[in-house]
C-alpha cells in the first residue's frame, strides 16, 4: 500500500505542483492526511480512502478539461478493477455541486473521503483557497453583494453552510471551530471595508 499511495503522491504532485486555484498537490495530500485522521478507529479501507482523496481533483472541471481522465488513467495502470471502481466511485460523488443534484457517496470510504475535503475549504486554508480560487477566475473579491459571485459572497453561499454537510462526527467538530475563525475574519474584513 504505501508503495502505491507514494506513486500517486509523486503523480499528482508531478500534474498539479503549482496549479494556481487552490487545487494544487498539498490540497491533494491535506485532504490525505485529513482523511486518514478521519479514518482512526473505523473499519474502511485506507488504500481506497488513500487514493481518492490523492487523486480526487485531478480531473475536475474547474481546472481540468472536460475529457480529462488522469485520475483513472492512473488507477488503471496500478490497481485492479473493483478497486479502481470504488476508488473513482468516490470520485465522482464527493463535490459540493454533485450534491445540489442528488449524487451522494454511499461508502463510508466516500463520506469520509468528502468530508476530508470539504474540511480544506474552512479556516484559514479555506479563506486563502477561495480568494486564490476567485482571484485566478479574476473574480471580485467583494463587490457590496453576497449574491453574486466574488470571493466574499462564496462564503455566505458555500463555505460557512460546510459544517450542516459533513458525514462524520469528528468532521462536523473541526468544520464548526474552523467556521467561527472564518466569521470572525469576516467581522474584521468588513471592518475594514467600511
Amino acid at each position: 500500500m504505501e508503495k502505491l499511495v507514494k506513486k500517486a503522491k509523486d503523480y499528482v504532485k508531478q500534474l498539479r505542483d503549482e496549479e494556481p486555484t487552490g487545487h494544487d498537490f498539498h490540497h491533494a495530500l491535506r485532504v490525505y492526511n485529513n482523511a486518514l485522521y478521519l479514518s482512526v478507529g473505523k473499519d474502511v479501507d485506507l488504500l481506497v480512502i488513500s487514493l481518492a482523496a490523492l487523486l480526487h481533483d485531478l480531473d475536475d472541471p474547474k481546472i481540468s478539461s472536460k475529457d480529462s481522465h488522469l485520475a483513472e488513467d492512473f488507477l488503471k495502470q496500478n490497481l485492479e478493477e473493483k478497486k479502481q471502481r470504488e476508488v473513482m466511485d468516490i470520485i465522482e460523488s464527493i463535490s459540493f455541486t454533485k450534491q445540489k443534484h442528488g449524487v451522494y457517496p454511499e461508502s463510508l470510504e466516500g463520506k469520509i473521503v468528502q468530508d476530508a475535503d470539504r474540511l480544506d475549504a474552512l479556516g484559514a486554508i479555506g479563506i486563502a483557497r477561495c480568494f486564490a480560487y476567485t482571484g485566478n477566475k479574476q473574480k471580485l473579491i467583494y463587490n457590496e453583494s453576497i449574491d453574486d459571485d466574488s470571493a466574499i459572497a462564496h462564503f455566505y453561499q458555500k463555505l460557512l453552510n460546510l459544517d450542516i454537510y459533513m458525514n462524520t462526527t469528528e468532521a462536523k467538530i473541526i468544520a464548526e471551530n474552523r467556521i467561527k475563525y472564518m466569521k470572525n475574519f469576516l467581522e474584521v474584513f468588513f471592518n475594514e471595508w467600511r
